[in-house]
């Protein structure tokens, strides 16, 4: 079953751009196919599996972090299918053009036809952020266009904040 690109699916979702308030955001992913870490049949049914999967892609659409493009990220993701459903949960890391990342929890689900997956359709949530993504915050969902070949694209939307620096400690000098 091509369950396994679900896990790209899922990594793909999410992205920043200025602190503040929430702010709207968009982009899109191209992910190649994903690679199967492993799979194992859970026995309860024929068709049940259960899988740990692993993929990269790259931000076709980017977005706007903090005045930072988003370049590419990866995924890890536990995908569970039978032969009617395919569910996947998993972590997905971005970078930014100058090397900030971000961090991204994520979950989907499609309707399986075939032994393939039909519309993959996930939320997300950022769990994290480095350099200007300090403080990340935010949700959204995402879309994945299954190919034939294995490959597939992600619509991502949402929305996010980024907190503001933690301030340093006034230390009072003792008068002596």
């Amino acid at each position: 079953m091509k369950a396994r690109t679900m896990s790209i699916a899922g990594l793909a979702f999410l992205l920043v751009s200025t602190a503040g308030a929430q702010t709207n955001i968009s982009g899109k992913q191209k992910c190649p196919k994903a690679e199967v870490v492993g799979t194992a049949e859970a026995g309860d049914r024929p068709g049940h599996t259960m899988s740990l999967q692993k993929g990269t892609c790259t931000w076709a659409t980017p977005m706007e972090m903090s005045g930072e493009k988003s370049k590419d990220g990866s995924s890890v993701a536990f995908v569970e299918a039978s032969s009617t459903r395919a569910t996947s949960t998993g972590t997905y890391v971005g970078n930014m053009v100058n090397g900030d990342r971000f961090f991204v929890a994520f979950r989907d689900s499609a309707a399986v036809k075939d032994g393939k997956p039909q519309e993959v359709k996930g939320t997300w949530m950022y769990t994290g952020g480095t350099g200007k993504l300090k403080g990340l915050k935010g949700k959204g969902t995402y879309t994945v266009t299954l190919n034939e070949d294995g490959t597939s694209t992600v619509d991502v939307e949402g929305d996010y904040e980024v907190g503001a620096a933690a301030k340093p400690k006034a230390t009072a000098a003792k008068a002596k």
